[in-house]
């Protein structure tokens, strides 16, 4: 971002500003308008002198150049002349600059200023599960208010799951019927199974799905912040809840007789003997690609949607998840025996890759038949010996891999370079630096699960490196660190990017298992959201050193300088859209009788109680302690406390004859020893 600021400052609240924009920026106008309090919007000028915002699509330069980055944009504040210019070469460009006059703008004043910006990468994204745990719309509109916040453009919509199908689809009512509820029903043909914490009745986060009228409630709220939603329908496997919705369905209509559409979209074979258990522990989850049933299905699941997104966003991809479908699935099903002697399969252990397969280029057909880009998640686009299925087998213009599977250890590190080297475009979810349901320390009290990485916390999002995959890695599981990997653990295997040009950028992931609030659904993504943003959006200069030791040195000193704005400018900007962001409890010690504790974000106010939280003193450098004690970080509006942590005091009386200080009950006994000697 290139930038030039002077000290006099303009000010909002003088009752005669007005935006001037042409008409096919009303939105955008509309927009700024009501985050300003200003109450005119105009397409032209006017009689009536006024102070001006003007917004207006047309070339950007950036460094000197017109460049065709289709979302840059300048912005230009003019207090001598008490005008307002932001120029984008978009109405997203636009949008981007509206939100950094919004970011710069302090108690209704902003200052003079000049800046020319772009993004680094197309693909800013955040991925968010509604299957396991149901989210209400109106959290996604807070998540999306902040996403746009801070120019992340992707909301990738994981809308189905083993756990539940989130999405009404008119014309099959029983995928949130029965699949969009969870209650005690061992058949499976009410509701599906209880799990996950959510006990025997509906009423709970376990239950609850879009209507038609709220997704388009979501696509409008996402259109007008130029986030592009990107539903995801996962399957062939983590597929439980539609396997059983329509398992139901087809008994009904065959109960009734009708057998023809009984069997239209059935998705699993009832001769099936296959045996099998997912990841997740589901013995039947894998959608049967053997079946035409299962592309009826998937081709009327594709129509549904695509009417939701007319006529307010577009449907343009299509996420059809292909993630962990587990080993032995099909093997035993009469269907895709059939199907594999027709197609020549071999029979062998590679027979679920090659139905895999199969079923990938299918849906690949159905949906470039209606105009559509695919996307997936890495493994669902990876054939046989960890090779990428050739990209002409697929018919899509674009497909795009979520690459995710980098626990180092696992020496899967490597596919995101072979994708991006086959033709796919890759999207950088990693699970060790990107996946916000881990934990953001390794502690037992943090929420979160441990499988990918410990923990991650903001920091070390914001010091991932999406060009320059390999030195991203820290430690293994069980934090060990690791050195040199492309010497050590991965050698031979460090596949080289050939292709830089099909990274299409990242995303963070969000997967639902321990969320039940929306105070805990935000505190696990907030403030990582932000880190992901600034690395999605801005290339740092440490990324490009090539010494490690001079790299931590300059990242360090660009995360004191990111913290400190986290701190003391926007987390209070979260704080006023009751976004309950996680807050890190302090560091402390007690030395001489005095309490030392500082917090992990600069900005942030250290307290203490000694009463279990009756009352509460901030910490000083004078603050005196003589019994033990409960500290926490405030959040920047002081309203909310992190989690508790007990300092324990030791009263420390004298030195031994080395002069170390001994706790009490070493004293004693020596007192105790003296006094039977004497």
């Amino acid at each position: 971002m290139e930038q030039d600021t002077k000290k006099r400052k303009a000010f909002f609240g003088t009752g005669d500003w007005i935006v001037v924009a042409p008409k096919e920026l009303d939105t955008e106008a509309q927009y700024l308008a009501k985050k300003l309090g200003i109450n005119e919007v105009t397409t032209g000028a006017s009689r009536r002198i006024f102070r001006i915002i003007l917004l207006r699509i047309d070339c950007v330069e950036i460094r000197g150049k017109d460049t065709t980055n289709q979302e840059a944009y300048k912005l230009q504040v003019n207090t001598d002349k008490m005008t307002i210019e932001i120029t984008g070469l978009t109405a997203a460009g636009v949008f981007w600059g509206v939100q950094t006059l919004l970011s710069i703008t302090h108690e209704g004043r902003v200052p003079s200023v000049v800046i020319h910006d772009e993004p680094r990468f197309e693909y800013r994204g955040m991925s968010l599960d509604v299957a396991r745990n149901f989210v209400a719309k109106e959290e996604i509109f807070k998540l999306m208010e902040v996403m746009a916040m801070y120019k992340l453009n992707k909301l990738h919509f994981h809308l189905t799951d083993d756990e539940g199908w989130r999405l009404e689809i008119p014309d099959l009512p029983e995928l949130t019927e029965i699949g969009g509820k969870r209650c005690h029903d061992p058949r499976e043909r009410e509701c599906i199974a209880s799990q996950l914490g959510s006990g025997p009745f509906t009423g709970n986060s376990g239950s609850g799905f879009y209507s038609a009228s709220d997704y388009c409630d979501i696509l409008q709220y996402a259109r007008e912040r130029h986030i592009q939603l990107i539903p995801e329908f996962d399957m062939p496997g983590h597929a439980h809840a539609a396997i059983k919705a329509m398992d139901a369905k087809f008994e009904n209509f065959s109960s009734n007789g009708n057998l023809k559409e009984a069997e239209m979209y059935r998705l699993s074979d009832k001769d099936d003997e296959s045996k099998y258990l997912s990841a997740q522990n589901f013995k039947d989850n894998s959608i049967n690609p053997c079946l035409e049933s299962t592309y009826n299905f998937i081709d009327k699941v594709v129509r549904g949607v695509q009417h939701l997104h007319s006529g307010i966003q577009p449907l343009t991809i299509f996420h059809f998840g292909g993630d962990e479908v587990p080993l032995g699935a099909w093997t035993g099903s009469p269907a895709c025996k059939r199907l594999a002697k027709r197609q020549g399969f071999d029979s062998g252990k590679d027979i679920v890759k090659d139905l895999m397969g199969y079923f990938v280029s299918r849906v690949s057909n159905i949906t470039h038949q209606h105009g559509l880009d695919l996307a997936a998640w890495e493994d669902g686009l990876m054939g046989t010996s960890e090779k990428p299925y050739k990209r002409d087998m697929l018919f899509n213009k674009r497909v795009y891999a979520n690459t995710w599977d980098n626990v180092w250890e696992f020496g899967k590190a490597n596919r995101p370079y072979k994708l991006a080297n086959t033709g796919y475009k890759v999207v950088m979810t990693q699970a060790t630096h990107l996946f916000f349901d881990h934990p953001y320390e390794p502690d037992p009290e943090e929420r979160g699960y441990y499988w990918a990485t410990r923990f991650t916390n903001t920091r070390k999002t914001f010091g991932f490196m999406p060009d320059n995959l390999y030195a991203n890695a820290d430690t293994k599981r069980n934090g060990e660190p690791i050195k040199n990997l492309c010497a050590n653990m991965y050698k031979n295997k460090c596949v080289s990017l050939e292709k830089p040009e099909n990274i299409a950028g990242m995303s963070g992931a969000f997967w639902s298992e321990t969320v039940r609030t929306p105070e805990q659904l935000h505190s696990l993504i907030h403030p990582r959201l932000l880190a992901l943003a600034e690395r999605a959006w801005h290339k740092a200069e440490w990324e490009n050193k090539t010494d490690k030791a001079e790299r931590d040195r300059v990242q360090a000193e660009d995360w004191e300088r990111f913290s400190n704005t986290l701190g003391y400018k926007e987390l209070a900007r979260l704080d006023k859209l009751n976004i309950k962001y996680h807050l890190p409890p302090p560091g402390a010690i007690v030395q001489d009788g005095r309490l030392k504790a500082s917090a992990i974000i600069p900005g942030l106010r250290v307290q203490y109680t000694t009463d279990n939280g009756h009352t509460w003193r901030d910490v000083s450098d004078e603050t005196l302690v003589s019994r033990n004690v409960k500290i926490g970080t405030r959040s920047a509006d002081r309203r909310r406390i992190s989690r508790l942590v007990e300092i324990k005091y030791q009263k420390k009386i004298t030195r031994s004859d080395s002069g170390k200080m001994l706790p009490n009950m070493e004293l004693c006994l020596l007192l105790l020893m003296s006094l039977m000697l004497s």
